[in-house]
């Protein structure tokens, strides 16, 4: 049966039939078909990028292309011209492919540079597939690397000197990844400190008999306390008369004895205060937290070929993006049309203002957008026991498992057949052949390439493949632990509260691994404890004791005592100073190694 070239215009209008003289059609995985043909040299070409037919007598289509620049070849009158079969739509398929393939776990942004992130030319996608351009329709899909779906099965059918097999890589026993997260944890807040004021002096109120010694070292607004990251945000010690008996206005009668007045009484002014001090504090602490797993490989080789691991590391982008605005401050001038940060939003100031102690959105703000970040609360201590971390985690399992699907390939078998039995042959199918020669007698796998040949001056054809096979693997058998809680008994709390042992969890592609909720990273400071303690020293029961017990002089020698016992107030805060980095490990557990026969 003949086969005819036709040019498609774009207007519609098909060319009368070309006659070819040789033809050779052929495809590679991951490739567009190609078609090398030899024609009269006589005939006009048209141009480049015209759409070309191949068509049998009975009108099947072999392959439509586009016809690539000048003639590859001129021998005498023949010319060999080639036509590559790449839709003049692959780009838009291509992206749209690559969209409907980015979901988790085969996909996700952290790995990818955010300015490739619409880069659709790269495939991004770990998948263990090819990308497969019909030759015919021009329709693009994957093609699965292990789906024995569209089998030819050629059998003995094939030419005896042309069988041929090689080894073309080493398979991995297993495959490590090590991935890193590195962010900047922060957090801030303030803290009322004035009721552990009160407290610190009797009757819940701060009183004294020497004031002056009080106000001089009461706190400073506006003061910050070395690099702590803590400091004053209000202070103010307001006097005050309070009401009932026990807040005594006065000391207790002091013994003066004096040769010329004899012995007398004095009392020394007591006086009372309300405090009010509001602390600020800002911590940052840079935080370093690597995931390792190790994905086993379930092989056993077709031939005795000695196993290789490997480990890959990877380090994810940024996982906790800071907009070029700043986080909102209590105790700060803002004017109108400022932006802030504040709870995972952007807000907008409506009016000029000095902002309160805690943040006033009516009137005041204005959301402006919400943000998203892989982190979520910069607060947190670890990455990897957030949703995104444990989604992170299951891209690393199938990115060990992609290596180990491609090192499975390892051995490559070709073989020729007839044309008739090749003819609809293409690399999204897999074939069987049966061999003595063979292992087992005969091995299956996935045609990586195929091609066509029509001769013209023997009048020949015939068909080549090449098939990709895969070790056999032993299949694993299914863990059933039961997971069991690692803090507190079943009845105490929600199971979302626990952290559980041996609790499976399966991917998207049916990995199962381990939880690994136990693993808690180093904590920091308690933020909701800034204030570690207080200390009152010669506070005004101590005063009123040192006055009562002595008998004096004169009321200077009194002044005197009490300077020397003057009431001083020392704060003590917990240390949020941070570290050079803090890093944390963790290490998945897989609960079965990987099987390439595994549906």
């Amino acid at each position: 049966m003949n086969i005819y070239l036709k040019w498609k215009q774009k207007s519609g209008f098909v060319q009368s039939h070309i006659p070819i003289f040789h033809l050779e059609i052929s495809q590679k995985e991951d490739h567009f078909a190609r078609a090398k043909l030899t024609i009269d040299a006589l005939i006009k070409l048209p141009t480049s990028g015209t759409l070309g037919l191949l068509d049998k007598e009975d009108g099947t289509r072999l392959l439509q292309g586009q016809l690539i620049g000048v003639p590859v070849r001129v021998d005498a009158y023949l010319a060999e011209i080639e036509l590559v079969a790449c839709p003049e739509n692959f780009q838009l398929q291509n992206e749209m492919l690559q969209k409907e393939s980015r979901h988790t776990p085969f996909w996700s942004g952290l790995w990818v540079k955010p300015e490739k992130h619409n880069d659709y030319q790269e495939l991004q996608a770990i998948k263990t597939a090819s990308l497969y351009c019909d030759r015919v329709t021009g329709e693009l899909s994957w093609s699965d690397w292990f789906d024995e779906g569209k089998k030819v099965n050629v059998g003995s059918n094939f030419f005896l000197d042309s069988l041929k097999f090689r080894f073309v890589r080493t398979p991995l026993k297993s495959c490590s990844v090590n991935v890193n997260a590195h962010w900047i944890q922060s957090d801030w807040g303030v803290e009322n400190v004035s009721s552990a004021l009160r407290r610190a002096f009797p009757h819940h109120l701060v009183s004294t008999f020497t004031p002056q010694s009080l106000l001089k070292k009461w706190p400073e607004e506006g003061k910050r306390l070395g690099r702590s990251g803590i400091w004053i945000l209000k202070s103010k010690l307001k006097p005050m008369n309070p009401l009932g008996k026990v807040f005594k206005r006065s000391s207790p009668p002091i013994k003066v004895a004096s040769k010329e007045k004899g012995e007398q009484t004095y009392r020394i002014q007591r006086l009372w205060y309300q405090p009010n001090l509001w602390i600020g504090w800002k911590y940052k602490q840079k935080r370093s937290e690597t995931l390792s797993v190790t994905l086993e490989h379930n092989i056993d080789a077709v031939y005795p070929v000695p196993f290789e691991t490997k480990t890959l590391a990877y380090t994810l982008q940024n996982i906790n993006p800071n907009p070029n605005v700043y986080a909102w401050q209590p105790c700060t001038y803002y004017s109108r049309g400022s932006e802030v940060i504040y709870d995972n939003g952007i807000y907008t100031c409506l009016t000029n203002h000095t902002s309160a102690l805690s943040f006033q959105i009516p009137n005041v703000w204005k959301l402006k957008k919400r943000f998203w970040t892989p982190l979520g609360n910069p607060a947190r201590e670890s990455f990897f026991l957030t949703v995104e971390g444990y989604r992170a985690a299951e891209h690393a399992m199938e990115r060990a498992k992609y290596e180990l699907a491609k090192s499975a390939r390892y051995l490559e078998v070709s073989f020729e057949s007839t044309w008739d039995l090749l003819e609809n042959l293409t690399t999204d199918m897999s074939a069987e052949i049966l061999d003595p020669s063979l292992p087992q007698g005969g091995v299956k796998g996935k045609v990586i390439r195929c091609t066509l040949i029509a001769d013209g001056e023997s009048g020949e054809r015939w068909g080549k493949a090449t098939i990709v096979v895969t070790p056999r693997s032993r299949m694993a058998e299914k863990q059933t632990l039961m997971p069991t809680p690692g803090y507190v008994e079943d009845a105490y709390c929600e199971e979302s509260c626990q952290a559980f042992e041996n609790q499976l969890c399966e991917t998207a592609s049916g990995l199962r691994y381990y939880r690994y909720d136990d693993q808690t990273p180093p904590k920091h400071f308690k933020h909701h404890r800034i204030l570690r303690g207080i200390e009152l020293t010669h506070g005004p029961q101590e005063q009123e004791d040192q006055l009562v017990n002595q008998t004096f002089k004169s009321r200077k020698d009194i002044e005197k005592e009490l300077a020397k016992n003057a009431t001083s107030l020392r704060l003590y805060f917990n240390d949020i100073r941070t570290n050079e980095r803090l890093e944390h490990s963790i290490t998945v557990r897989m609960a079965e190694p990987w099987n390439s026969q595994a549906k």
